[in-house]
């Protein structure tokens, strides 16, 4: 079912929907039926793309070769990507708690510095080998002869996560959120042969979303507890309470008082994190002055960082395109602003990527597992935020291109007995 990428899309929608239905909240924005209108045909776009994507046939030659020669290839992608994303890890780990100094910083105190420092040289290479980091595991579990071994899976592993640890540090709950359903996707895609919620992996993605809810709700509260503020005003006047508010029900209860408050007090800043994007969107479409369209600058942010270091292009200004700053939009806001009315266009070019992605992971293609795990993310949580941008998603996006691409000798080798 995964290999449908309209399936994750779907998913993702009726995961959003199920939650904003049995969450106490209520939306203070009117809907617009024209933002309707616009997500409407960017999913039926995305859609036909994918289906388009099925009438193209692509052949390659195949290449015949002994499982041992296919064995030793895997195993030397495996430490090529492995040395690459660690070191990668390691000059953004330098980076951040050496040169910037925030490892001595609060986790808020320190997610300001890290936003507001400039990029340097050394801070965009870190970005750019880092999610290399994320390759090792998937080839592991999906390669077709590379001998396992207990030190090999330990190593990937650590590897893997040690970008949700950093974000624990940072307060940061998105990359802890990319960090699981990579993890989820890349082993349904990989060893599951794409099944939607294998019965092996329903107790490890249970304990795995009990584990963020648990972190995401101590995050916020340290955040709280750094800016004095009560979690019960929070919920009235958050960024998020701009657009998503606590119902009559709910409202009535956390007056009250007791128990039952202090159990929603933590239940609600997840929810409306959770769903307030779409809302959110609503805003950015509504608002009195003409949008200001970034071409390309949001999504392709690190190649226009990259020619902002030489002088050739400039850094998008967020406060000159979005009304409001430091919430989400879902996926569909920052293509709006990246795009406008070409973003359909868009959406159907992204169609028939991911499908074609899906059907080469689907054959066992290790080189696709990465890049369309990390799209598996992308869709699901459309209507919560664009993890293309958030997360740096593009520089994820960009390892997994260039490992899908050093990867065609390996997929293009059949084999054969020795």
């Amino acid at each position: 079912m995964l290999f449908r990428p309209e399936n994750v899309l779907f998913f993702g929608f009726v995961t959003y929907l199920g939650l904003w239905v049995i969450a106490p909240l209520q939306s203070v924005v009117e809907i617009a039926p024209t933002s309707v209108v616009f997500i409407l045909i960017c999913c039926c776009t995305f859609v036909a793309g994918s289906r388009f994507s099925d009438l193209v046939k692509v052949s390659h030659r195949t290449r015949f070769a002994l499982e041992r020669t296919i064995a030793r290839k895997e195993a030397r992608l495996f430490w090529t990507m492995f040395v690459i994303g660690g070191v990668g890890n390691l000059i953004r780990l330098i980076d951040r708690y050496v040169l910037r100094g925030v490892g001595d910083l609060s986790g808020g105190l320190a997610r300001e510095v890290l936003l507001e420092s400039s990029t340097s040289a050394l801070s965009l290479v870190g970005a750019v080998l880092y999610p290399f980091g994320f390759i090792p595991i998937l080839i592991y579990l999906g390669s077709r002869f590379m001998p396992r071994s207990r030190f090999k899976l330990i190593a990937a592993l650590v590897l893997f996560l040690i970008p949700a640890f950093d974000a624990l540090i940072i307060f940061s709950r998105s990359f802890m959120l990319v960090a699981l359903a990579m993890a989820y996707f890349g082993t349904s895609i990989s060893v599951f042969n794409g099944k939607a919620i294998p019965r092996k992996l329903l107790l490890p993605v249970a304990a795995g979303i009990a584990a963020v809810v648990f972190v995401s709700a101590n995050v916020f509260l340290w955040r709280l507890d750094e800016m004095s503020f009560s979690v019960f005003d929070s919920i009235y006047v958050s960024g998020y309470a701009h657009t998503v508010i606590p119902n009559a029900g709910a409202h009535a209860i956390l007056s009250n008082g007791g128990p039952a408050a202090n159990m929603l007090a933590v239940i609600l800043p997840i929810s409306q994190y959770y769903t307030h994007a779409l809302f959110e969107f609503q805003i950015l479409w509504v608002q009195p002055t003409p949008q200001e369209f970034a071409f390309g600058a949001l999504t392709f942010a690190p190649y226009f960082k990259a020619l902002e270091m030489f002088g050739l292009a400039g850094a998008a200004d967020l406060f000159a395109l979005f009304p409001r700053v430091g919430v989400f939009t879902s996926f569909f806001g920052p293509l709006w602003v990246d795009f406008g009315w070409f973003s359909p266009l868009m959406m159907f070019v992204f169609g028939m990527w991911a499908r074609s992605l899906a059907r080469s992971a689907q054959k066992g293609d290790i080189g696709a597992y990465p890049l369309y795990s990390h799209f598996c993310v992308v869709l699901f949580f459309a209507p919560v935020v664009n993890f293309m941008i958030s997360a740096q998603g593009m520089y994820s996006i960009n390892a997994f291109v260039i490992f899908w691409i050093v990867s065609r000798k390996l997929y293009k080798m059949k084999p054969v007995a020795a």
